[in-house]
């Protein structure tokens, strides 16, 4: 599973809890993840909110 996160194009987030359901769906089914997360400085650095990574 390929997860883009933010979204491109529309910078949009998942929440906390989405991530935790993702890698928890992900290690029950034994489905390899793949988090590509590499705009998040884009994204974070001007909020003043800490990125929720998939790490």
């Amino acid at each position: 599973l390929v997860i883009i996160n933010p979204g491109n194009p529309t910078g949009a987030c998942l929440s906390e809890e989405a991530i935790r359901e993702v890698v928890q769906l992900c290690y029950d089914e034994r489905i390899l993840l793949l988090a590509d997360e590499v705009y998040q400085s884009n994204i974070f650095d001007h909020e003043g909110k800490p990125f929720i990574s998939f790490k």
